[in-house]
């Protein structure tokens, strides 16, 4: 057990960090306004297109979003599945339950920040504002970077989670096998009938009878 609760901690402490970095790294290299150009096709009616600059930040997201949902499927695997948390199980603490309710919220609104910052990134459709002006869709600040802090809080509060169910999963084991002792039927110390010497019959001297002489 022991050797198992390593390795998962490791496992989703590495993933937190893979979204994180993952996100802010997005952040960082998503396409500025003033790199996308607007290129108009056709005669009537135009047809403007947006060109993005070549940027990581789409293949970053999804990266983001595979470790998200692999870190959740690793909770959801070693906890007894999606429902465990409705589960009763001995000496669970309300805490457990809240952390992995808050979890669950938290990695789904990163999923689709994460989702739609990477379909958004490679919009190529023009779209026109109040004055008949074009223009090109960009992410807005913050979310790569904020959905990167969701999903990590949310394989934070994961592994918190995963942490007091196996906490539980012992103590429930621990009772479990005190009340089978307590079951079991006492074992009274019961005495040998004591073994009487039983003395033999003692041997007599039993003479044999003369044998007549030929004599008579």
């Amino acid at each position: 057990m022991e050797g198992k609760t390593v390795l998962v901690s490791v496992l989703l402490a590495t993933l937190a960090i893979a979204v994180v970095v993952a996100g802010f790294m997005a952040e960082a290299t998503k396409a500025k306004r003033s790199q996308i150009t607007v290129e108009y096709y056709g005669l009537e009616p135009i047809e403007p297109e947006c060109h993005y600059p070549s940027s990581p930040a789409m293949g970053l997201a999804i990266a983001a979003t595979v470790a998200l949902v692999l870190a959740r499927t690793i909770i959801q695997s070693t906890t007894g599945g999606c429902c465990s948390c409705c589960k009763p199980l001995h000496s669970m603490p309300k805490l457990g339950r809240v952390c992995i309710v808050i979890s669950w919220i938290l990695s789904s609104i990163a999923v689709v920040l994460f989702i739609a910052g990477a379909k958004l990134s490679t919009h190529n459709s023009a779209m026109v504002d109040v004055n008949g002006v074009y223009y090109c869709y960009t992410v807005k600040p913050g979310v790569f970077s904020g959905a990167g802090i969701m999903g990590l809080l949310s394989v934070l509060l994961g592994l918190v989670y995963y942490f007091l169910y196996v906490q539980a999963q012992r103590r429930a084991a621990e009772k479990s096998g005190a009340d089978l002792e307590l079951e079991k039927p006492p074992v009274t110390d019961v005495k040998k009938p004591p073994i009487t010497d039983v003395k033999k019959p003692p041997v007599t001297d039993v003479k044999k009878p003369q044998a007549p002489s030929q004599n008579e």
